[in-house]
């Protein structure tokens, strides 16, 4: 199945949107090419910009949580992230997007980034407590960062189809983005969003 020009997935950290854009990417044809929040900023920053007012660095919170805070580099390199799909979709190639919207800006930039372009807004959901057990077992995130994201990621209110990964495989969840994307009409969330 031919899909639309960028599929972006939004849910909090560990709530299973990697795996999810792979078993997507096997799903549709063409093949999309997929980019990911982490690979792109964190990949790309200079490891002199981590854990600076200028890059990025974390906080400790009360209750356990531990936000993720974006200085002026760290905002030009997500700025970059959002144009940078926008012109991979401009080049011809379908993109899955795997992110985390967890400022209100970061959707405002992402809707004026793909003005006049196709995009799919899946919201992708995880019950906080097995969110939190993945965010462990995985080893490679800061503890109490999912917690952070929880209640900012959806609060939008708006996607064109959400999945549940708590207890659903990758592969049931990407059958149910197939099958929604087949059966979409009418305007778009980020139709819908820009008003």
């Amino acid at each position: 199945m031919t899909g639309p020009a960028i599929i972006l997935l939004n849910g909090s950290s560990s709530a299973g949107k990697s795996a999810l854009a792979r078993s997507l990417q096997k799903r549709l044809e063409p093949q999309p090419v997929i980019v990911s929040l982490d690979a792109f900023v964190f990949g790309l920053m200079p490891p002199s910009w981590h854990n600076t007012p200028h890059g990025t660095y974390f906080t400790h919170e009360a209750d356990g949580a531990t936000p993720l805070h974006l200085g002026p580099g760290a905002q030009a390199m997500v700025r970059a992230f959002h144009k940078s799909v926008a012109a991979l979709a401009d080049c011809g190639l379908s993109v899955i997007v795997d992110d985390v919207l967890f400022e209100p800006w970061l959707l405002t930039d992402w809707l004026e980034a793909t003005a006049d372009r196709e995009v799919f807004f899946v919201g992708v959901r995880c019950e906080l407590a097995e969110a939190e057990r993945r965010e462990i077992a995985r080893g490679d995130r800061q503890p109490g960062q999912v917690r952070s994201q929880f209640d900012l990621v959806h609060a939008h209110g708006d996607y064109d189809f959400s999945v549940d990964t708590t207890n659903t495989i990758p592969g049931a969840c990407a059958d149910q983005i197939v099958a929604a994307i087949g059966a979409r009409s009418g305007p778009s969330a980020f139709e819908r969003l820009r008003g």
